[in-house]
């Protein structure tokens, strides 16, 4: 998988997208799981922070104390280390940037041409594992060199085709 992605980023077949700018409120909870939707929190010990999407895990990451945890519009907890968080989202009441991404959807042709099956698993620029189905997204942050996944849901309700 990495060998096509890596073919893609110079490929210019590449569609551009834009976040959406989202505002995030903080809630000082003790259990990241308590989180309400655009809702965020920061560690105070090192935390194992799972990512669940309609109760299937899509990713995983071990963060430590000062890293960010928020809750998306679907429920879903994300867990961000601080350097990755600086660089994705405004401090003070917290938005996210806005920020323009290349990337491609794993449609069925895509899946069907690389040999691919429904599922993939993805190492995202942040660490941790990611699992991606069909018709999800992956997008390549701003230096080219990282990239991490975002389920379809999440991509339509945050991302615009540029």
């Amino acid at each position: 998988m990495n060998n096509i992605i890596n073919d893609l980023k110079k490929s210019k077949k590449l569609n551009t997208f834009q976040r959406k700018v989202n505002k995030y409120k903080y809630m000082n909870v003790k259990n990241y799981n308590d989180l309400k939707p655009m809702t965020y929190t920061i560690l105070l010990k090192p935390t194992k922070i799972i990512t669940k999407i309609k109760n299937s895990v899509e990713s995983s990451i071990d963060l430590k104390r000062g890293d960010y945890v928020l809750c998306g519009k679907l429920n879903e907890k994300y867990g961000l280390s601080l350097e990755k968080f600086l660089n994705t989202y405004d401090l003070g009441q917290i938005s996210n940037k806005k920020i323009t991404r290349k990337g491609f959807k794993l449609s069925n042709s895509f899946l069907k041409k690389n040999k691919l099956t429904n599922k993939i698993n993805i190492t995202p620029s942040w660490g941790g594992k990611q699992h991606m189905f069909k018709n999800d997204y992956i997008l390549f942050e701003t230096n080219n060199i990282g990239y991490y996944g975002i389920t379809q849901k999440a991509f339509e309700k945050d991302y615009l085709l540029k």
